[in-house]
């Protein structure tokens, strides 16, 4: 038996796969927000993914 060294296609679109809860809780995103960003997502989301759906109020200036 011969052994032969398995390679694998290089994969670019793969992104990082975050927990929904835990990236509201450490972005400071309140509990209504988070729910419905869970409802919309799902559990689990790409960063691209949550980011263009929160919703971000405008900030108020002077």
């Amino acid at each position: 038996m011969s052994s032969h060294e398995v390679r694998f296609p290089p994969q670019p679109d793969v992104r990082p796969v975050l927990d929904v809860s835990e990236y509201c809780r450490r972005s400071g995103v309140s509990e209504a927000e988070e729910k419905r960003l869970i409802t919309l997502l799902g559990r689990y989301a790409s960063r691209h993914e949550l980011e263009m759906n929160m919703v971000r109020w405008p900030l108020r200036t002077r």
